[in-house]
């Protein structure tokens, strides 16, 4: 079996970081998701025939993009100072 290596973190705190990550990973992933959709069927039901697209699909890859960065940057932001934290609990200066 391998050796696991023990976090110098507790677990509660471990699990509640990896959940923030989690949650900010999964709601980018589902705003851009969405946009990217909305963005093809504007691009797809012309060819269908069809004349009036909801306001709503017109406008959301226009919200959804942004809002996406946003989290996508709050969730890197959050990674870099785990990390930090991380390297300065393993190597602390004398």
């Amino acid at each position: 079996m391998a050796n696991k290596k023990n976090s110098p973190k507790s677990p509660a705190a471990t699990l509640s970081d990896s959940r923030v990550e989690n949650v900010l990973a999964y709601m980018a992933a589902a705003v851009i998701g969405v946009s990217i959709l909305s963005l093809l069927s504007m691009l797809i039901l012309p060819a269908f025939g069809v004349k009036d697209v909801a306001l709503v699909v017109k406008v959301l890859p226009g919200i959804g993009f942004p809002i996406g960065f946003l989290l996508v940057f709050a969730l890197l932001i959050i990674n870099i100072v785990r990390k930090s934290r991380e390297n300065r609990k393993t190597n602390p200066k004398n």
